[in-house]
């Protein structure tokens, strides 16, 4: 579920802010370009003038905007994540709603979690970092319906509706095809008992990623204050830290959803992501892991409106922001909103490699220089400033280096836009 930071409107509109004041400024623009753009009859050319005033009086506004909703209070608790009945690690996510100009992520820390069953059994989530609560090998009865409770450090008290374990089908595979934009992956599932019907998918990108050059020397300094005057080209040596081959990754921050509920059988096609043409994801080798989660109608239809709320670009056209239906409830303020909603399934995921030689003519190159130096300090300062050394040009007696190639550092260093520590999962 995607985070949310920043809300301060009641819960039937709170993620309203953005569209209305797109909405303001495009009445505004559409007002300003009507006065702009007004061609008077014959003989009233006067009036441009009036017009022409009115746009330099408009321009000429300093006042700060000031949205008429009105300001309340905020703070209201995020409840993010899914329990797992899989055996792996379940993880939920608690933080706290801001202002719109607050760009804070507040955590909930020190609350009590538990998720607890009809008999009022607790299995406690311990907090593993600020406002992440874990629990790890959860194999849920499908027969019995659980709860989680929250008790936040200040006394608050939270309860969500009880829930049963969701089925969820196995991810049947993830493919993906080339196009002319680009590489397009998708997911394939399918539900043979025709009853899961709403999905959700996240997905995580790993892709390893080369250096434009994979450089044989490096430049070493003497101590400051007169570093820059002792200063040389040497080879580098096999204990030094990798900088050729580096790894990045990325994880889904839209809200993925699918439902198969107006079709004869639950089966599931649908895009995951897209890698642009020439991306430098797929320079050399990319993965990418796909979650799937199964809903009940009420959670998919809560997912739905978060997504509209939070990812609408505010235009005209937009559909208005809605109320959240929750499952979620705050026993000791009723009427304080609660943003969540809790949900039980198996977690099931899929991971697939595609490798660059797969993808002929693929195209990505950076645009690098590679300039020639002398391996002295003047040449060096004045000439390798934000450079970095490649590959030898010129040597001389007993392997000394006479002259060299150098480029920029983000051409030479891959830890500059990576990490150069391999994933376990890596082949």
């Amino acid at each position: 579920m995607r985070s949310i930071h920043a809300l301060q409107m009641p819960q039937n509109r709170i993620f309203g802010i953005n569209q209305f004041r797109n909405k303001i400024l495009m009445s505004m623009f559409k007002a300003i370009h009507s006065i702009i753009c007004w061609d008077p009859p014959a003989g009233i050319m006067g009036n441009k003038l009036v017009g022409f005033a009115l746009v330099l009086l408009v321009a000429g506004c300093k006042e700060k905007f000031v949205s008429p909703a009105p300001s309340v209070v905020t703070g209201y608790l995020v409840v993010e994540g899914v329990i797992n009945n899989d055996g792996g690690e379940t993880n939920i996510r608690l933080s706290r709603t801001t202002n719109l100009n607050d760009t804070r992520n507040i955590l909930e820390t020190g609350a009590i979690v538990n998720l607890e069953n009809g008999n009022n059994t607790p299995i406690q989530l311990l907090e593993s970092s600020a406002g992440n609560y874990t629990v790890d090998n959860l194999h849920l009865d499908p027969a019995i319906k659980y709860r989680l409770s929250i008790k936040t450090s200040n006394n608050e008290e939270y309860l969500s509706d009880f829930g049963s374990v969701r089925n969820n089908p196995p991810i049947d595979s993830v493919n993906w095809e080339r196009e002319n934009n680009g590489v397009h992956i998708y997911v394939n599932t399918h539900d043979p008992q025709n009853n899961t019907r709403y999905y959700q998918w996240e997905y995580n990108e790993t892709w390893e990623f080369h250096s434009h050059y994979n450089a044989s020397l490096k430049l070493v300094k003497g101590l400051p204050p007169n570093d820059f005057k002792n200063v040389a080209v040497v080879y580098r040596q096999p204990g030094d830290p990798e900088i050729y081959t580096c790894w990045q990754f990325n994880a889904s921050n839209s809200i993925l959803l699918g439902s198969s509920a107006k079709l004869s059988q639950d089966i599931i096609h649908l895009p995951v992501t897209q890698i642009p043409a020439a991306d430098w994801k797929l320079s050399v080798l990319y993965s990418i892991i796909v979650k799937q989660y199964a809903w009940s109608k009420e959670g998919y239809e809560f997912l739905e409106r978060m997504k509209k709320n939070t990812e609408s670009v505010g235009s005209v056209f937009d559909a208005q922001p809605s109320e959240l239906n929750t499952n979620f409830h705050c026993t000791t303020n009723p009427n304080q909103p609660v943003i969540g909603f809790f949900n039980i399934c198996t977690i099931r995921e899929k991971r697939i490699f595609i490798d660059n030689n797969e993808l002929p003519q693929w195209g990505f190159r950076m645009a690098c220089n590679n300039p020639i130096i002398e391996n002295n300090p003047d040449s060096i300062f004045f000439k390798a400033g934000g450079l970095l050394p490649t590959t030898i040009d010129k040597m001389g007696a007993f392997g000394s280096i006479i002259t060299f190639y150098a480029s920029e550092s983000i051409c030479v260093d891959c830890t500059l836009r990576g990490t150069n520590v391999k994933p376990t999962y890596w082949p």
